[in-house]
C-alpha cells in the first residue's frame, strides 16, 4: 500500500539513471582512516554516489551545505504524487541499487548516515493527511512489487515523533495499523539538528536476523528476528515520502557509509548548525 517498487518508467515522472552497480563509489576518498565498503559524502553529485531519483522533476533534488556539512536536499511540492507507485502520497526519494546495498540473506553489515529536518520540514498531521497521516525519511525497501519496507524511519503523531519500523518474515506487511509491522519510538523531531544514525544488521528472513540502531550515540533499537521477507532482498532509500500536507516539505541527507565492521565507519560527529 504505502510503498511499491519502481516497476515501469512510465509510472515515474522523472528518474535519473544510476551508475553501473559494479562501482562502489567513495565521493571524496577520505574516511578518517576508516575503510568503508560504500561511502558517499556528497562532495560530488548524488549521481556520482550511484543513486537513482524518484521525483517529480530534477529541481526537487539539490546539493546543499549545512554547518559545513555537504548533503542533498529532497523537496516535495503539493501535487508531487504518483511517483514510483506512491499513489496520492508525495515523494522525492533517492534509491541505491539492491546490488550496491547488498542486503541479501545472511549478510551482516554496519551502516551510518546523517539526517536533518530543516525549517521547511512539515510533519504529516491528521487534519490534512487523512485518518492515518505518515511520513518516511529513510528506509531499506524490499525488492518486491508492493508492501511495507523492511526497515524505515517514519514520522507520525501529533506532536510528531520519529520512529523505527521493521517489517519482515513470511508475510509482506501493508504497514497499516494492525499489520505485522513493529515500531519503536525515537523521540520528538528537532529541527536544524544533524542526527547521526548507526545500524548493525544481519539480513535474514529467519529468526537469526537482528537489527541494532543508535541515534546520536544512544542505543534505541535492539531487535532480534527476521529482517527480510522470504525470497526477497532490499535496497537503501534516502526518502522524503509522505501523505499530503498542503505545503512544500524538505529533508536533508548527508554522509552515508556501509562497512563490514564498526571500525570501518567514520563516526566523527558532524558540525551542528548554530542557533
Amino acid at each position: 500500500m504505502r510503498e511499491r517498487a519502481c516497476r515501469a518508467a512510465s509510472r515515474i515522472a522523472w528518474i535519473a539513471a544510476a551508475l553501473p552497480v559494479a562501482a562502489a563509489p567513495s565521493v571524496d576518498g577520505t574516511n578518517g582512516g576508516a575503510t568503508a565498503a560504500y561511502s558517499c559524502n556528497f562532495q560530488g553529485s548524488w549521481q556520482d554516489c550511484g543513486f537513482a531519483a524518484q521525483a517529480k522533476a530534477s529541481d526537487r533534488i539539490t546539493p546543499i551545505e549545512v554547518a559545513g556539512v555537504a548533503g542533498v536536499r529532497l523537496e516535495t511540492l503539493p501535487g508531487d504524487e504518483g511517483i514510483a507507485g506512491s499513489g496520492h502520497a508525495e515523494r522525492a526519494d533517492l534509491a541505491l541499487s539492491a546490488e550496491e546495498t547488498g542486503c541479501s540473506q545472511g549478510q551482516e553489515q554496519w551502516w551510518s548516515h546523517e539526517l536533518l529536518f530543516p525549517e521547511d520540514y512539515v510533519a504529516p498531521r491528521r487534519s490534512r493527511g487523512g485518518p492515518w497521516p505518515w511520513g518516511v525519511v529513510f528506509d531499506f525497501h524490499h525488492t518486491g512489487p508492493t508492501g511495507q519496507a523492511n526497515f524505515e524511519i517514519d514520522v507520525s503523531g501529533d506532536p510528531p515523533l520519529m520512529r523505527f519500523a521493521i517489517s519482515a518474515g513470511p508475510v509482506v506487511s501493508s504497514g497499516a495499523p494492525g499489520s505485522p509491522t513493529r515500531r519503536w519510538a525515537i523521540g520528538p523531531i528537532m529541527k536544524n539538528h544533524w542526527y547521526q544514525f548507526v545500524y548493525h544488521v544481519r539480513w535474514s528472513a529467519g529468526r537469526d536476523g537482528f537489527f541494532d540502531a543508535w541515534v546520536d550515540g544512544r542505543r534505541v533499537l535492539a531487535y532480534r528476528g527476521p529482517t527480510l521477507y522470504a525470497g526477497l532482498g532490499c535496497y537503501l532509500k534516502l526518502a522524503n515520502y509522505h501523505t499530503p500536507v498542503g505545503s512544500p516539505v524538505s529533508v536533508v541527507h548527508a554522509r552515508i557509509q556501509r562497512a563490514a565492521s564498526e571500525a570501518g565507519l567514520d563516526l566523527r560527529p558532524v558540525r551542528q548548525p548554530q542557533p
